[in-house]
């Protein structure tokens, strides 16, 4: 399918269900964004992810986030079997109307070839000729790699996966892994490598933007070996491309009990410290986030419910838009009753 996300028809879109959004110079997104890490690798969630999927985009969620290594390759498959379903077969929805975000970097497994990580490593990439040993950036049974030759064919799978010609958004998934291994002056050498790499799969049409999903690399201390300075990445982006990179989004965890992001003056911006979400803001870089209930582990909290936490960070002005898992159609439901303010349907 065709086409990328752009600013009328994304607008368009909300506009039918909802004035809960927020915008970039590219696009608008609804404030609330499915997440698809979650779940089993069968048929049976595959079933309730694409009821979800499908559910979400004809009722006011215009942004799906996925990675290629979620599910065993499932996640994406799944999201692209109801954008063939609702773009091209039933035409209920445009493709210039949403927002796909997806990831690489951490070695995928596939499920449906019967290949765990380990394998698929040794039969899918090293035995092609596409990474080699050398290339591994290792931290007890976590795999990364920067190659961009690597990036290539995951990206190439992305699309495959989804039925796509181009992605939205393409993050480096988990880069600290490799910024543990390399240290600074290796890591951001690497990075330049990848970016020029990316800025040409811009040109090319794959990818539209491209940017960083972290775990912890923007929020901890600037002493610790898994540390990323947002400054020196987008220095590195200008590097490459100049003003006119395509670096312009990150991912990070935050939710009520994990607000690094917005209280750790652990950014510096040219010699000043600031919060994650202070200098995304000053470097022009927009803010997506994850794990609202820290991957389901905060659902158990007797002090507050789910909706008080999601509402929490949904609230948050910094973010762009919050990532939210959402398996099942009743949560999905649930969550646009309490979060979107209905103004019609597409189904």
């Amino acid at each position: 399918m065709r086409g990328h996300a752009n600013k009328i028809e994304t607008l368009h879109y909300l506009n039918s269900f909802s004035s809960n959004s927020r915008s970039t110079p590219w696009f608008h997104v609804s404030r609330m964004a499915m997440g698809t890490h979650l779940g089993d690798m069968n048929k049976a969630d595959s079933t309730l992810y694409q009821e979800s999927i499908e559910f979400a985009l004809s009722n006011g969620i215009n942004f799906i986030d996925t990675a290629l290594n979620y599910r065993g390759m499932r996640s994406e498959r799944d999201i692209g079997a109801v954008l063939s379903k609702l773009i091209k077969n039933e035409k209920k929805i445009r493709r210039e109307e949403i927002v796909i975000s997806t990831k690489a970097g951490i070695i995928p497994g596939d499920i449906d070839l019967q290949l765990r990580p380990e394998n698929y490593l040794k039969e899918k990439l090293i035995a092609t000729g596409i990474l080699q040993e050398k290339d591994l950036h290792i931290i007890d049974n976590h795999k990364h790699v920067l190659k961009p030759s690597y990036y290539e064919f995951a990206i190439e799978q992305s699309l495959n996966h989804l039925n796509l010609e181009t992605i939205d958004i393409h993050y480096i998934h988990n880069p600290e892994i490799s910024k543990h291994v390399l240290e600074d002056e290796k890591f951001y050498m690497e990075l330049e490598r990848l970016f020029k790499f990316y800025e040409d799969q811009v040109e090319r049409g794959t990818i539209r933007f491209y940017g960083m999903a972290v775990w912890t690399a923007f929020t901890e201390d600037p002493v610790a070996p898994g540390y990323i300075s947002l400054e020196k990445v987008m220095h590195t982006a200008q590097k490459v491309a100049g003003s006119s990179h395509h670096f312009r989004f990150i991912q990070t965890p935050f939710n009520f009990y994990n607000q690094k992001a917005c209280t750790d003056q652990n950014q510096q911006v040219q010699g000043k410290w600031r919060t994650l979400f202070q200098a995304a803001e000053e470097l022009d870089v927009y803010v997506t986030t994850s794990a609202p209930l820290d991957c389901g582990r905060l659902r158990g909290n007797q002090d507050q419910n789910a909706d008080q936490l999601i509402r929490f960070v949904l609230n948050t002005p910094e973010i762009l838009s919050a990532m939210i898992g959402m398996r099942r159609i009743e949560t999905v439901k649930s969550n646009i009753h309490s979060y979107i303010e209905r103004a019609g349907s597409k189904q």
